[in-house]
């Protein structure tokens, strides 16, 4: 009896032994993972990890208090403002919805602010007195081929009288002489007067060149019946005498395509201790998504963006005089693709690496090189491999910053393109002769890739994509 009682307890244990074992090798992944993560969890919660490598943390924002972040800026009071405008929400947009929060992320508090503008897609820059310096926005938001109901496009205005401008009001109409169709502007324009034109060797008078100004315009109603084809002649209803006789508009195809962003005029500096917006001179050009660059001397070069008709801006950069709040063009024109990768060097020029993201000309303003702001002239560099896909491709100032070497990182085709490059290029600006050699190359091509300096000067190079 005992040796049978023994055998049965024996047994039991043997299959007990071996669902344990069979659960085991069941949840033998589970528990691995499980007993990974919390010795990863114990490890970088150590007070020595973290003073030598830091520690991420999830901030939960209360859900009144979540946006859709656009920019981000650390204020000189260690708070951070973060500026959504719209936050790419149509919807907002319509309804004149803007925010912006200050965090304080040492006592954990959200404080909402008023957005006096709608400030997606606008620059910021830090200013020497410690304000921030925010410039352009969104004045329309683009409406792709197929969403777009109403043809519309660029018009031309000029005004051929030589003894005063000219200001035609939002919803001025427009009449095509030959097409016979009518399209109405959305916005005010100034149009300048025209400007005699003298013979240098005589003096006589040889013509007067029209004061022009650019406006955008669309038709009354829906419908394809409305588009036009080719160039027209088009007269301004409302207008009578010499007025009329003198200004007119032109235009070339006015149709359904896509609609770019239109930019806004708007400059603020955000004051970090009163946390409130102050209004200052706005720039000369409407910009959505300009590029701002503090100078040597403590002013901002503000370069390209689309304009209020949704073009790239025609190569008219302006300055910023913080003691004055007044922008002032640049002598002469210099035409960039919208967001150049532009960086202040140590003898006072501006370094451009021909990074950008793109509108505009393939053959315009993309080749790398140094800029003399003052005398605009411009040395290209040479020696970029991969020279046609430089839009979305990444650039970062290599350590020591002080010896002036950066590193051009991937990037893809023009335009419409799926092509990504592989290749890193490096400069050294402080070279007599300066020009890109490749450096490694990234594993695939990438565009839109992520460059960080860590802690003992390596790059990590993160995020993008491949077409």
């Amino acid at each position: 009896m005992k040796d049978r009682a023994g055998r049965r307890r024996a047994r039991r244990f043997a299959i007990g032994t071996a669902v344990v074992v069979a659960l085991a090798g069941m949840n033998g992944p589970w528990l691995y993972r499980f007993g990974t993560e919390k010795y990863h969890q114990y490890k970088i919660n150590k007070p020595e990890y973290k003073a030598a490598n830091g520690k991420w943390e999830i901030i939960e924002f209360p859900e009144k208090y979540r946006q859709n972040t656009i920019h981000a800026a650390l204020l000189r009071t260690g708070k951070v403002l973060l500026v959504a405008g719209s936050g790419n929400n149509q919807d907002n947009f319509d309804d004149k919805k803007f925010d912006t929060r200050i965090w304080d992320p040492v006592k954990g508090t959200i404080k909402k602010v008023p957005t006096p503008a709608d400030l997606f897609c606008t620059g910021h820059t830090q200013l020497a007195n410690g304000n921030l310096l925010i410039a352009g926005g969104t004045k329309r938001y683009e409406k792709l081929k197929g969403d777009v109901t109403k043809a519309g496009g660029l018009m031309i205005v000029h005004n051929e009288n030589p003894d005063k401008p000219i200001t035609l009001p939002a919803g001025t109409r427009f009449t095509g002489k030959e097409n016979g169709k009518t399209f109405v502007s959305k916005d005010p324009v100034l149009v300048p007067r025209a400007e005699k034109v003298f013979d240098p060797a005589s003096g006589a008078f040889v013509r007067n060149d029209p004061g022009l100004g650019r406006i955008y315009v669309e038709a009354q109603a829906s419908g394809a019946e409305y588009e036009t084809g080719t160039e027209d002649n088009y007269r301004i209803q409302g207008l009578s005498g010499a007025d009329a006789r003198n200004t007119y508009g032109i235009a070339q195809k006015l149709a359904l395509d896509k609609k770019d962003f239109q930019g806004i005029r708007d400059a603020f500096e955000f004051d970090p201790v009163a946390e409130k917006y102050i209004k200052v001179d706005p720039m000369h050009e409407a910009r959505w998504y300009p590029t701002l660059t503090t100078l040597g001397d403590g002013k901002i070069l503000s370069v390209s963006g689309l304009d209020d008709i949704g073009q790239l801006v025609p190569g008219k950069n302006e300055v910023y005089d913080p003691e004055t709040k007044k922008w002032t063009y640049t002598d002469t024109v210099r035409q960039f693709p919208t967001y150049p990768a532009l960086f202040l060097m140590q003898n006072g020029k501006v370094f451009y690496s021909g990074s950008n993201a793109g509108y505009g000309p393939d053959d315009v303003g993309r080749d790398p090189g140094v800029w003399d702001v003052e005398t605009n002239k411009f040395t290209k560099i040479p020696g970029m491999s991969d020279p046609d896909m430089l839009e979305t491709s990444g650039t970062v100032l290599l350590p020591p910053a002080q010896d002036e070497k950066y590193m051009v990182i991937g990037g893809g085709g023009v335009g419409e393109s799926e092509l990504a490059s592989e290749k890193t290029r490096i400069v050294d600006l402080k070279a007599d002769d300066p020009r890109f050699t490749d450096g490694p190359s990234l594993e695939k091509g990438t565009r839109y890739p992520q460059a960080s300096v860590l802690p003992d000067d390596t790059v990590l190079v993160s995020g993008g994509s491949e077409d």
